[in-house]
């Protein structure tokens, strides 16, 4: 771009409320010593937003259309099959609209510069606006040579025991990898402790964890002793919020796997995948963007809308730490920057997703459940399958390793239950047939304060 035009782009970014949203709302934030910022009252009255999305130059049909007010309230419909939406009922304000579609990137309406733009909506009449062009998500093909061309190096490799379940270890191998310019060595892999080398095979367990991966350690070392080849992988501090980022690396720690670099003895055929918290948006992304399906994915405690969690905050029922504030605060306004909401929102493309294990506990503070609620409400609108297990025992996180509770001793048969129910390797096939467990589980990994409610499954708290 030349000079004069950076100028003026800049200049128009500078006068737009979609570029000042994430700084005025931070200010905003801070002078209020952390209490929520409630937006002014917005005028009465509403009216329609409507135009046509398309993808090189065609119509993309039952695309998913949403505007939403400034504490995140989204207003959603879908386009027919001209491509074309009429969204109602919008309150009078400035929006910038956004297109979700399958296989398509997410999209704003944009103005000539390439900008984000705003739409004014006026109560009682009707805004025509141009259409919204959409790309594909896919990512570019990997070369033959990645391991060279993104320096993949093997670091330390050891062996780590876990007290959960009994005599776990697993050997592990420590990676790191260049992409876009960072290093990222947030990559591990865990093999069963008894593993040969060169022998044998071993069903693919995907993780992207929401912290560092070692925190999650035991977990990873739990599955293996299991007989899966857990490949951990955790979001770069540098890239901060970025989830486009965050699931281009895990893209490509994938294509690692699939082209044998870690280990030729990790089994793909029927690749499973977990993760919780705000590494299930992560996954969300890398689903989208890969050409290698998964068999089935267990998200634990997942963030699923950003919006509708937004408007729960701002609406003062969740209790957040001052500092989660201070992280939805940096996202902007929902009415001037839903792209960074919709990265938070895997609900809004739940029909990419494979079948699903929710897993969720009632005193989530953090992430609440109805987050899972909503999730597996769009998951089975979707037509995808999805199982759902909601308990009222742990936190946000489940307490693992010297501290595993009962709850996470269930969890853990569940999950493997499942995973009995979507791999094909032999390895699986002692996992669990047909919801019921083949293995000998102590007496304490099903409390008898845990009981099932059909479908959706819900845990009582123990007494």
């Amino acid at each position: 771009m030349r000079p004069t035009a950076l100028l003026v782009a800049l200049l128009f970014c500078l006068l737009t409320t979609s570029c000042l949203s994430p700084i005025t709302n931070l200010v905003q934030y801070g002078m209020s010593d952390g209490e929520r910022y409630l937006y002014p009252a917005m005028e009465p009255g509403t009216g329609i937003l409507q135009g046509r999305v398309i993808h090189n130059g065609r119509p993309v049909r039952q695309a998913t259309v949403l505007v939403a007010e400034p504490e995140g309230t989204p207003h959603i419909t879908k386009t027919n099959a001209q491509g074309r939406y009429r969204l109602t009922g919008i309150p009078t304000g400035s929006y910038v609209p956004i297109v979700v579609a399958e296989a398509l990137e997410d999209e704003v309406l944009r103005n000539f510069l390439g900008l984000p733009q705003a739409v004014t909506i006026q109560n009682g009449t009707t805004t025509e606006v141009h259409d919204i062009q959409m790309i594909s998500s896919r990512g570019h093909p990997f070369g033959p040579n990645i391991v060279v061309d993104h320096e993949l190096t093997k670091l330390e490799a050891y062996t780590k025991t876990s007290p959960f379940p009994d005599g776990a270890h697993a050997q592990v191998q420590h990676w790191s990898f260049m992409r876009g310019g960072q290093v990222n060595d947030t990559l591990y892999m865990y093999l069963p402790g008894d593993a040969e080398p060169e022998a044998g095979s071993f069903p693919l367990l995907f993780a992207i964890y929401p912290g560092h991966s070692l925190r999650w350690e035991d977990i990873s070392v739990a599955f293996a002793s299991q007989g899966f080849a857990v490949v951990a992988l955790s979001p770069l501090f540098a890239y901060g919020r970025d989830v486009l980022e965050h699931g281009a690396d895990a893209r490509l720690a994938l294509q690692f796997v699939l082209q044998g670099a870690l280990d030729p003895r990790i089994d793909v055929s029927t690749p499973l995948a977990m993760s919780g918290s705000y590494g299930s948006a992560v996954l969300n992304r890398l689903i989208r963007i890969s050409d290698q399906p998964f068999a089935a994915v267990v998200l634990l405690g997942g963030i699923s809308n950003a919006f509708t969690g937004a408007a729960s905050f701002y609406a003062g029922h969740l209790d957040w730490p001052v500092h989660l504030g201070y992280i939805l605060a940096s996202l902007g306004t929902a009415n001037a920057k839903p792209d960074s909401f919709m990265q938070f929102s895997p609900v809004y493309s739940a029909e990419t997703m494979p079948s699903t294990f929710l897993i969720h506990t009632l005193e989530d503070t953090m992430v609440p459940i109805e987050q899972s609620f909503e999730y597996a409400q769009a998951l089975a609108d979707a037509g995808v399958p999805v199982r759902t297990h909601y308990f009222a025992d742990e936190s946000h996180y489940l307490k693992i390793g010297e501290e595993t509770s009962d709850v996470t001793r269930d969890l853990f048969a569940r999950v493997l239950v499942y995973w009995g129910e979507h791999c094909v390797h032999q390895t699986c096939s002692t996992l669990g047939v047909s919801g019921e467990s083949t293995q000998e589980w102590p007496e304490s990994y099903f409390p008898a304060s845990i009981l099932t409610m059909g479908q959706g499954e819900m845990a009582e708290p123990a007494n």
